[in-house]
């Protein structure tokens, strides 16, 4: 059994401190920050800020470790996309408002073995999901217009931003992946954000779930035009 955490490079400094009270096992690799053993569990901290809890106790001592943090709470609104790339069904893009502690065990779907669970997750832990999921007709519909599906993603991260604003929900706003041409400003973009912020892992797993539960199975028309 294992449970994984992700940290802030603001955090890690005070994570590191509670690791090394602990006996070191010497690190493997050149990613890795601290390895130690607690209890019956080795406990990883990789300069990425990914934390990974291996063994049979592996939930206590994620739980033990959070509550040593002591961590205030942290909203982040996170979006991630699923579907881009595929030939057939939906593009859905995802939005999760949440606490980053409580989330902190979520990351990119493709790395989770139980979406079901993990969206109940989420579900059970954020305090607003917008969702957006345009059919394989929609996505043919829009591209025979001219536009890319970076352009199509741009537009509906720009929407999801101005509504949470206009809701009063002045958060920070991170995006999963390289930077798109958006309009609304202070909006921050993460390469592999879905496995470096956990709300973006939050919106990964929405997304998946929800592009899994689609009866859109549809062919995309125009997939022979430039992405």
């Amino acid at each position: 059994m294992h449970s994984v955490l992700n940290f802030s490079s603001g955090d890690k400094g005070e994570l590191k401190k509670i690791l090394e009270e602990f006996p070191s096992m010497g690190t493997n690799t050149r990613y890795e920050e601290v390895r130690c053993k607690i209890g019956k569990c080795t406990v990883t901290l990789y300069s990425s800020g990914k934390l990974v809890v291996q063994g049979e106790t592996s939930e206590l001592v994620k739980g033990m470790i959070l509550e040593r943090m002591d961590l205030k709470e942290e909203m982040v609104f996170g979006i991630d996309e699923t579907g881009r790339g595929e030939s057939t069904g939906p593009f859905v893009i995802a939005g999760v408002l949440g606490d980053r502690n409580k989330l902190r065990g979520l990351r990119d779907s493709k790395k989770i073995k139980d979406i079901k669970k993990a969206y109940n997750t989420v579900t059970g832990n954020s305090k607003a999901i917008i969702s957006v999921s345009l059919t394989s007709g929609e996505i043919d519909g829009a591209r025979n217009k001219g536009l890319t599906m970076n352009e199509i993603e741009a537009r509906i991260v720009d929407l999801m931003a101005k509504l949470l604003r206009e809701l009063g929900e002045n958060v920070h706003i991170r995006v999963d992946g390289s930077p798109l041409n958006v309009k609304e400003k202070g909006i921050e973009f993460l390469v592999k954000g879905d496995d470096l912020d956990p709300v973006i892992g939050a919106a990964s797993v929405v997304a998946k779930a929800e592009r899994d539960m689609s009866e859109d199975k549809g062919l995309r028309k125009s997939w022979n035009l430039k992405k």
